[in-house]
């Protein structure tokens, strides 16, 4: 799983647009079939998310990032997103996410809240956990 989110942000390019451009963590869904790979999907995510917030320091423009965690693993995601010339909006609004609600216990012991936010969300996945950087 690790080895597709190194590869993934290695094929980026810093002077490109990122419209909704995603990498999603656990493709195969390996998280949904024991307890404890669900917990070290979280920790990739977090993972790949501070690979995201590395590579933004690359970029002259505008682009934020964030983190989706759904009920099902495979479903997971980090996200690029910044002006594009698909015209998709941005900023990206955030829509629905109540900031600092958070009952995910795994989550809470991995994400670092004096770097990132965390909120949570309901939509079309159920319940969605949304990780973003704090500024």
């Amino acid at each position: 799983m690790k080895g597709y989110a190194v590869n993934s942000f290695s094929n980026l390019d810093p002077e490109g647009w990122f419209d909704y451009w995603h990498c999603h963590i656990d493709w195969e869904g390996k998280g949904d079939k024991r307890p404890e790979n669900r917990e070290s999907a979280i920790v990739l995510g977090y993972e790949v998310l501070k690979m995201a917030e590395e590579f933004k320091s690359k970029i002259s423009g505008p682009v934020q990032s964030w983190w989706f965690i759904h009920e099902q693993s495979y479903d997971d995601a980090v996200y690029l997103h910044s002006p594009n010339e698909n015209g998709s909006p941005y900023p990206f609004d955030f829509e629905g996410v109540i900031w600092g609600k958070n009952d995910n216990v795994a989550l809470s012991s991995v994400v670092d809240t004096n770097q990132f936010k965390i909120g949570t969300m309901v939509n079309e996945h159920g319940t969605t956990y949304v990780v973003a950087p704090n500024a």
